[in-house]
């Protein structure tokens, strides 16, 4: 009697995103270390609906300009959300038809 298994396995991923811009921050509290949590919102009408941008994020008051600017590669766990309503915001959304064949509850 004998046994054997085998796996040859190959993956690959590949994904880039651009958002260029800017957006006023308040600081929402001083941490004990002299550095900021920051966090802001912007909403622009669109003639198809509305976008946002949400950023927060740790920034050190050192890499602040002398314009009252920092670079989004300096805020320290950044959290940036893209998104809208409207129609556009709709065309992005799944219909009920391709949400019901990728389904997990299908057996196929």
């Amino acid at each position: 009697m004998s046994s054997g298994n085998e796996f040859d396995g190959d993956a690959n991923t590949n994904q880039s995103n651009s958002l260029q811009g800017s957006i006023t921050v308040s600081v929402a509290q001083v941490l004990a270390n002299g550095n900021l949590m920051v966090q802001g919102e912007k909403w622009i009408m669109l003639n198809t609906g509305e976008e946002y941008v949400r950023i927060s994020g740790m920034i050190r008051p050192q890499d602040i300009g002398s314009d009252n600017r920092i670079e989004s590669t300096r805020v320290a766990n950044a959290r940036i959300y893209y998104g809208g309503t409207g129609d556009f915001a709709n065309t992005q959304t799944r219909g009920w038809l391709a949400k019901f064949f990728n389904s997990p509850w299908l057996p196929f």
